[in-house]
């Protein structure tokens, strides 16, 4: 919505685009646009959702600075259904894997951590009373940003060093002394393939760090009786 990309511009006018504002920026634009899709769908005009999805955005002084007031356990309760999700994802594509020792391990591993993540929303779902839900914890949003960044810093090192590892693993006789490679059947292929794209399935560790500090916005003080629902 051009009219809201427009007011996000001008709330952010003052401050410098360093990337992290940028990002901000970012953020809050995505928030404000699934209030009104919210709104509208309450029943609102498309200007009465606008109208107030702005009346409600708190002051930029604020998301910029460094500490926010957030309603904590829908913030938690989404962030958990969201790990489950990715969770009951990589369950699922792992379930190929079954067939191959590690891949046993694995994929019942996962299976497990779904279930305790279940558990946990469920419990947390008994605490959704009122005065529960509206219960205010700070939160370091700067701090949700460097983590967000951090995770995907990690997750790109580690996806490296894995690559760089099973090379080494099973073609580093090959490479050193230059000799060609040699695949003995299939099950040699599957393994080989295996290998090179299971860590590519930690991308959702980072995935769900990214998550963060939409979620604190969201959940913010400001806007939390729009969303706390």
């Amino acid at each position: 919505m051009e009219s809201l990309q427009h007011h996000v511009d001008q709330l952010f006018q003052k401050y410098r685009g360093s990337k992290q504002i940028e990002e901000l920026k970012w953020e809050v634009l995505s928030n404000l646009e699934a209030k009104v899709a919210d709104l509208v769908a309450d029943g609102l005009s498309l200007g009465e959702a606008v109208k107030k999805a702005k009346a409600n955005l708190p002051s930029i002084d604020s998301i910029v600075g460094e500490r926010r007031k957030v309603y904590m356990l829908p913030l938690l309760q989404e962030l958990l259904q969201l790990g489950l999700l990715y969770g009951l994802i990589a369950w699922i594509v792992t379930m190929p894997l079954r067939i191959w020792g590690l891949g046993i391990f694995l994929n019942y591993g996962l299976f497990a951590i779904c279930i305790l993540i279940g558990i946990v929303y469920l419990v947390l779902l008994r605490f959704n009373r009122p005065a529960s839900s509206r219960q205010l914890t700070s939160m370091n949003v700067q701090f949700a940003f460097l983590l967000r960044k951090t995770g995907w810093m990690l997750w790109a090192l580690y996806i490296v060093g894995a690559l760089v590892f099973t090379t080494a693993l099973y073609f580093g006789s090959n490479l050193w002394f230059s000799t060609p490679v040699n695949l003995t059947g299939p099950y040699q292929f599957a393994n080989i393939a295996v290998a090179y794209s299971l860590p590519l399935l930690t991308i959702l560790i980072p995935l769900w760090l990214q998550a963060i500090p939409r979620l604190i916005l969201k959940y913010d003080a400001g806007e939390g009786d729009l969303h706390a629902k």
